[in-house]
């Protein structure tokens, strides 16, 4: 009898924790030979910082062409060109700029990881043009690290030099944003403002489950395109934060039915389960903030899991939360 309960719970366990791997796996898709054949991020950082200020307004104008999105200016006024040069001089600046070149050198594995991922987009969205990437020197604009706009991304490179970056920390950014300021986390936050701009067609969301499900949708998105990174990562966790919610699973999902949230619009609940911060005060110092994210998640990987036949671009288009919930035969042990 004991082993036949030990066979059963493994089975049970297969359903609910091997949907990551599932989704990953079947995302996984072979890149080669897919179009584009090259993807180059374009910096506009380098290029403004390493022009020579002798000849400034010489130099921008080499320059203007190849960045016109930034340099659209009146190149023959000089109060432009001293604010040019005024921020070209700025020691901190400066600072971040060496930084960068230290940490992405010549971008070449960036490069290399964008090209796949856009791969990725082009076979999802084959009739959704793909943006142009550029990075520049944003004085650590980590609120909103990156932009995009008519077809252009824009990324602020000196909000991804590394955790143990000594700056961060002497701006007073708080420990859980800095964090998410390395290397790893570059493309994800392009694709997950990629999805919020260019894709995302969700009703606005009425109660907690509209919020989970559609969180859930843009991060199995943001995996499709990066399925090789790590969970952790990928919702912006520590290694330690999914660590813990992973193994309180079965918990967090009681709690959410057994206090009827889940069709809940209370504010307060919208904003425990999807506000960001250090934890998730709620449950505990080592629960991670966004529980509802990380629930919407494993909701969307069991549906998809569930129904193979279902697309990347036909989950996107969903907009009953229920429908998914209830095609996920989401029931954690």
């Amino acid at each position: 009898m004991n082993r036949f309960k030990f066979i059963i719970f493994l089975l049970l366990a297969g359903t609910v924790f091997g949907c990551g791997r599932y989704a990953k796996e079947r995302l996984d898709i072979d890149t080669r030979g897919l179009f584009p054949e090259k993807v180059t991020i374009k910096q506009y950082g380098k290029a403004l910082f390493e022009a020579d200020t002798t000849k400034l307004k010489e130099e921008l104008f080499r320059l203007q062409p190849d960045f016109l999105h930034f340099l659209d200016a009146d190149l023959e006024d000089t109060d432009n060109i001293q604010q040019i040069l005024d921020f070209v001089s700025d020691t901190q600046l400066i600072r971040l700029y060496h930084k960068s070149n230290e940490v992405f050198g010549d971008m070449q594995a960036a490069n290399e990881q964008l090209t796949h991922t856009f791969r990725r987009f082009h076979y999802h969205f084959p009739q959704i043009q793909l943006p142009e990437v550029y990075t520049y020197i944003s004085g650590v604009h980590y609120e909103i690290p990156v932009m995009l706009a008519d077809g252009i991304a824009v990324v602020a490179i000196d909000c991804y030099l590394g955790a143990g970056f000594v700056l961060y920390r002497q701006l007073g950014i708080p420990q859980y944003q800095i964090n998410r300021m390395t290397p790893e986390h570059m493309l994800n936050d392009l694709f997950k403002v990629v999805y919020q701009i260019m894709l995302d067609s969700s009703p606005a969301a009425r109660t907690i489950m509209d919020e989970m499900v559609g969180a859930g949708k843009r991060l199995y998105f943001q995996e499709a395109m990066q399925p090789r990174l790590a969970d952790h990562l990928l919702i912006g966790f520590t290694p330690e934060q999914w660590d813990w919610v992973d193994r309180h699973e079965a918990e967090l999902w009681a709690h959410l039915v057994g206090e009827e949230l889940l069709f809940s619009t209370d504010f307060n609940s919208f904003k425990r389960l999807f506000g960001d911060g250090p934890f998730s005060g709620d449950f505990s110092r080592e629960a991670p903030p966004r529980l509802g994210e990380w629930v919407g998640l494993q909701i969307v990987r069991n549906y998809m899991k569930n129904n193979p036949e279902t697309s990347l671009p036909e989950l996107l288009q969903i907009a009953d939360s229920q429908q998914i919930l209830s095609g996920s035969r989401y029931r954690p042990k």
